[in-house]
């Protein structure tokens, strides 16, 4: 009895595995921005109590970060794999590529294994928006975080193309937390 319980435990360990690293992730990005704006003096708008375990489905936006000059409007987009890529297509959809190792007794490769394209939803980043940030410069965030291993854009004709952090799909900017915090610890 206790060899199944232990089966069952590494088994549900396995399978949560993906969502324990979000978890763990998102908290420690939250510990992150919350030191950069008590250091800079930058005030934090959450738009709801848990705002870092913001899902990518959800049309809302987690939270608004006010700096001197600028309202940074960040919404969370978890990957649930390092080892995945993130492709966002410019008809507002997107899918992630996975790989498998096919190993025999003479080589190994990789082959890629692409999910359904699902429908990225058109984030509000204007819920919770106060209208005294109207003379400040608003920007769009999307923050892949946890990160995948690479973010790709796929035109409507033509190949994907590599994107880095800051880069503009579908009227965001894509950042990473490192490159985010930069940003705002430059930002006026």
């Amino acid at each position: 009895m206790g060899f199944a319980f232990a089966f069952l435990g590494i088994i549900a360990l396995i399978v949560l595995f993906p969502y324990i690293r979000c978890f763990f992730k998102r908290l420690k990005c939250a510990r992150k921005i919350k030191k950069l704006c008590r250091q800079k003096g930058y005030r934090i708008s959450k738009t709801h109590k848990l705002w870092f375990l913001g899902n990518k489905y959800d049309k809302k936006c987690d939270l608004h970060v006010e700096t001197e000059n600028e309202v940074f409007s960040i919404k969370l987009f978890g990957m649930p794999r390092r080892l995945s890529i993130l492709i966002l297509k410019e008809n507002g959809e997107f899918f992630i590529r996975s790989y498998i190792a096919l190993i025999s007794s003479y080589s190994s490769f990789l082959s890629p294994i692409n999910s359904k394209p699902k429908q990225l939803p058109v984030y509000d980043f204007k819920f919770g928006y106060r209208n005294e940030w109207d003379s400040k410069t608003q920007r769009h965030i999307l923050l892949i975080n946890p990160i995948s291993m690479e973010t790709r854009r796929q035109p409507h004709h033509g190949g994907e193309i590599v994107i880095s952090s800051g880069d503009f799909v579908n009227g965001m900017e894509i950042y990473s937390l490192p490159r985010l915090l930069e940003d705002m610890e430059n930002a006026q």
